[in-house]
């Protein structure tokens, strides 16, 4: 049944969330969108999670004593991986605690220097000299002897002379690279802004950052409109393939979904949207390809190849994005197959490659793309997880969204913590993980996946647990978590399509590499999604494997959204992406012999 629920609020970002009592703040606060750093796994030994907890007083644990001094224990500084919450609770958390700092990042996967915030759109201050008979410099050339070579588009040419002359040539150039994008007269300088966008299959992300700073101004999520047209990659390819109408049709929608987003950043961060000048998309292939318009059926077809490889850096408008008339739109680089931008900006904001000792980053959603590094090389696949973890395909599937299921836990009952505290209404994928494998733990699921009918229960089995199991009118097998909402066989299935997809896809990729998986070093769970499964739970369906000891594995969130980030706010960023997508090995599957055997031995939960 639903519990009463506790209510986090987050500073200085302002948001709240509600809890299950018993929640700790690492995994509050990824519900609340804000990802931790948690290097040592959650032990409690590094001591980067540290957050301050305002109110309520809680004591500190053993921990936390060895982490922090007297003082700071009586400020309410806290260990995000060790402190639970029992009640209405409000914590700040410092930026130097949340994975992916703003203010430098590394350039490249050889070297320890850090570079400052260099964004490719930057303005310069200017106070030019008048022209006079003496000096007939034409405008556009005073200007660059001022601020170095440009293009200037002719839009830009015909704007240039009347606001060089608004505030008697004194203001500021607005640069993209080169190229000048615009001019503001003036003495007062304004704010310039990007945006920045990861494109999933479900769902889309965009962030508005102040360019100036760094600093985060404002955050948007919706769905995806394209799961109209499919809720894989694969029905929207063959969608997109009938003809140049059903391709404009695609785009349009993810377009016109994130010009929304845009004006309702804009709107929060209460600016103009020409204020904004550039935006950043990181996606899968598929969804890159769809984005800019770029028919992607030769992806649906052996040998699976992506039309572009390279980043791609064009004017805003080419693509119907809504910013500045001559803002840019950056798309990342690809590595291959399905292996897309969102990889690359996964591998940037971890520094994958930076990571002593082999190590994996997964990330989980409806295309799980797995990345091994491993003594300077880096090995890539995708694997069609499918939608179950998206809650598609799933009986009383939904997303995380109000009113969802998303945390099962078994104790005395069975304890259901819902979105927004109200009342049930289905099952979002971080619950349906925990469902099934509590199911496991208590022998009412087989390891080959078979739901056991009420006869057949283990005798041991509390009541509790066993009345929830249910026959259903036409004889099928159900557990009840709740009124109106159930899992039958067909959902465990379809989880152990999705997990089995990615754990074949790991061990394919330690066979490639020559390693074991007693060899991994580090193993970072990556995603939106991925930020709310249990670690305990997933090795416990084999999503992650069970060998893994679990301070080993970390989550590292949204990296697409955070590698997006990057590419608007460093331009050495994009110069690494690139190298990073170029260096590493596309891995397809479906052409290793043995990926049929591993995946069928995927299919079985541990026993």
């Amino acid at each position: 049944m639903p519990e009463q629920q506790v209510k986090v609020k987050f500073e200085p970002h302002g948001r709240v969330v509600s809890v299950l009592p018993g929640t700790k703040i690492l995994e509050a606060a990824a519900q609340a969108g804000l990802t931790i750093d948690t290097p040592c796994g959650g032990a409690g030994k590094c001591g980067k999670c540290r957050v301050r907890l305002i109110t309520p007083k809680s004591g500190p644990n053993e921990a936390e004593r060895a982490i922090f001094d007297e003082n700071a224990l009586k400020e309410g500084w806290r260990l995000a991986c060790q402190t639970t919450l029992y009640a209405n609770a409000v914590v700040s958390i410092p930026d130097s605690s949340l994975f992916g700092s703003r203010h430098q990042i590394l350039a490249t996967s050889e070297t320890d220097q850090f570079h400052e915030i260099i964004p490719s759109v930057c303005k310069v201050k200017v106070a030019l000299a008048p022209p006079t008979l003496q000096d007939d410099v034409p405008d556009l050339l005073r200007l660059e002897k001022e601020v170095g070579e440009f293009a200037a588009d002719i839009s830009m040419v015909r704007e240039l002379s009347p606001k060089l002359r608004a505030e008697g040539f004194k203001g500021h150039a607005i640069l993209s690279g080169n190229a000048l994008i615009d001019f503001e007269p003036g003495e007062i300088s304004n704010a310039i802004y990007g945006a920045a966008f990861d494109i999933g299959t479900t769902t889309l992300v965009g962030v508005l950052l102040n360019l100036d700073s760094g600093g985060e101004c404002a955050v948007a999520s919706r769905m995806n409109p394209q799961v109209s047209f499919g809720d894989d990659v694969l029905s929207r390819i063959a969608h997109a393939g009938k003809d140049a109408e059903t391709l404009r049709e695609l785009q349009e929608a993810i377009i016109t979904e994130v010009n929304s987003m845009i004006e309702e950043l804009a709107a929060a961060a209460g600016i103009p949207i020409h204020r904004i000048f550039e935006v950043a998309f990181s996606g899968n292939t598929t969804m890159e390809h769809l984005l800019c318009g770029i028919d992607p059926s030769q992806l649906g077809q052996v040998p699976f190849v992506p039309v572009f490889a390279h980043g791609l850096n064009r004017p805003a408008c080419e693509l119907g994005i809504s910013i500045h008339p001559r803002g840019i739109a950056y798309v990342f680089p690809v590595i291959g197959g399905f292996v897309g931008g969102d990889t690359v900006a996964g591998m940037l904001a971890t520094r994958l490659t930076e990571i002593e000792g082999p190590s994996f980053m997964v990330d989980i959603g409806t295309n799980g793309e797995i990345v091994l590094a491993h003594d300077g090389h880096v090995w890539a696949a995708s694997t069609a997880a499918g939608p179950a973890f998206e809650g598609a395909r799933i009986s009383c599937g939904m997303r995380a969204t109000r009113g969802a299921v998303e945390k099962v836990v078994f104790s005395d009952e069975v304890h259901c913590s819902v979105i927004d505290n109200g009342s049930p209404i289905g099952i979002c994928g971080s619950a349906l993980i925990d469902c099934v494998a509590e199911l496991l733990q208590h022998g009412m699921v087989t390891p080959d996946g078979r739901l056991l009918p009420p006869e057949n229960l283990p005798p041991s089995l509390p009541d509790a647990f066993r009345r929830r199991v249910q026959i259903k009118d036409n004889g099928d097998v159900e557990f009840v978590l709740a009124d109106g909402v159930s899992l039958n066989q067909r959902d465990i299935r379809e989880l152990q399509l999705a997990s089995g997809a990615i754990r074949a896809g790991i061990s394919i990729l330690l066979k490639q590499a020559g390693i074991s998986i007693h060899d991994l070093k580090r193993v970072l769970i990556a995603g939106g999604f991925g930020s709310f499964i249990r670690r305990n739970h997933a090795q416990r369906i084999g999503l992650i494997p069970p060998e893994i000891d679990h301070t080993k594995i970390r989550y590292v969130g949204n990296t697409s959204l955070s590698g997006a980030r990057w590419a608007l706010l460093s331009t050495d960023s994009r110069l690494h992406a690139e190298t990073l997508a170029r260096k590493t090995r596309h891995v397809e599957l479906s052409n290793d012999p043995d990926f049929a055997m591993e995946f069928a031995m995927a299919m079985h939960f541990p026993a």
